[in-house]
C-alpha cells in the first residue's frame, strides 16, 4: 500500500509530507510506519483521530490550514515536541489532555483561540511554549 501514496507523498528518512494533497481523511500511510515528522498542512482534515496516541516516535506534526477541530478529550503521542495547528478551526480548550509529555511548542495562531485562552491552555500544557494570536477576529474560516 505504501507505493500507492508515493505519487503524492514526499518521503525522506522518517519524514512524511503530504502537504496540499486534498486529503479529507487521515491516510493509512500515517499509521503504517513510524515517522519522526509528519506534514499534512493545507488539506481538508476535519477531525483529530482517536488513534493519535499510536504515532509513537513522531516529534513534529504539522496540521496548519486544515478545517480541523479537536475533541473534548485530546489524546496525543508522548514523543511529540512540536504541534502546528496554525489557521485551523480549533475553537475550544479541551477539557482533558492525555499524552504530550514531550511537547515543547504549540502553535495555535489564527485559530478561534486567542490570548484570553492562554491561562486555560497553560494549565493543560504546562511548560509548553504556546503561540496565540492577540485577538480572535472569529469570522468563519471555511
Amino acid at each position: 500500500m505504501l507505493l500507492t501514496y508515493l505519487s503524492f507523498a514526499q518521503l525522506s528518512a522518517q519524514s512524511l509530507s503530504m502537504r496540499k494533497s486534498h486529503l479529507d481523511h487521515w491516510p493509512a500511510i500515517v499509521w503504517e510506519q513510524e515517522w519522526n515528522e509528519i506534514d499534512l498542512r493545507k488539506n481538508k482534515l476535519e477531525s483529530w483521530p482517536d488513534s493519535m496516541k499510536a504515532l509513537t516516535g513522531v516529534a513534529v506534526l504539522r496540521l496548519a490550514q486544515n478545517p480541523i477541530d479537536w475533541p473534548d478529550t485530546l489524546i496525543g503521542p508522548s514523543t511529540l515536541r512540536y504541534l502546528d495547528l496554525w489557521d485551523t478551526d480549533i475553537a475550544t480548550v479541551p477539557k482533558v489532555v492525555q499524552g504530550f509529555e514531550s511537547l515543547e511548542e504549540l502553535d495555535l495562531r489564527e485559530t478561534y483561540l486567542d490570548e484570553s485562552h492562554r491561562e486555560a491552555l497553560e494549565r493543560l500544557f504546562p511548560g509548553v511554549k504556546i503561540h496565540l494570536t492577540p485577538r480572535c477576529n472569529c469570522l468563519p474560516k471555511r
